[in-house]
């Protein structure tokens, strides 16, 4: 039974470094970089390890492309006005994003702005104010 013990602590040790290093940091997004979209909800995902909005944006040439908006766990964005219950799908919202650098639709959330005018604040724990206000 000790062995077993002294066996199990050692892999939990093994292991727990590895996950912790395996959780991404912010090198995938753009620093300084912003994009706007203006779209309808599609869904809104509010858990650990981080909160998603799926919002369809449609482009200049018409065509609707589904954008993926992250923002941190529900304690961290709550100061900022997130809630369970914030999105709906079919709202119309104004998300200011911090893109991905591979080009695909996705970002970090910098600004929301609801249907009825309420702004809501970050999302993550990163990007600048300076970039929002760029825009």
């Amino acid at each position: 039974m000790r062995r077993s013990v002294i066996t199990f602590a050692a892999a939990v040790g093994l292991v727990m470094p590895l996950a912790a290093f395996a959780h991404h940091g912010g090198a995938a997004f753009d620093s300084g970089k912003t994009a706007v979209l203006k779209g309808t909800v599609v869904e809104w995902i509010y858990s650990n390890p981080h909160c998603l909005l799926k919002i369809d944006v449609t482009g200049e040439d018409g065509k609707v492309v589904q954008w993926i908006a992250e923002g941190q766990a529900p304690n961290v964005i709550f100061p900022g006005g997130y809630r369970k219950d914030t999105f709906k799908a079919g709202d119309q919202v104004t998300v200011t994003v911090e893109p991905v650098k591979n080009n695909q639709p996705m970002g970090r959330i910098l600004q929301t702005v609801l249907a009825n005018g309420k702004v809501l604040g970050r999302a993550s724990s990163a990007g600048s104010d300076e970039a929002i206000q760029r825009r």
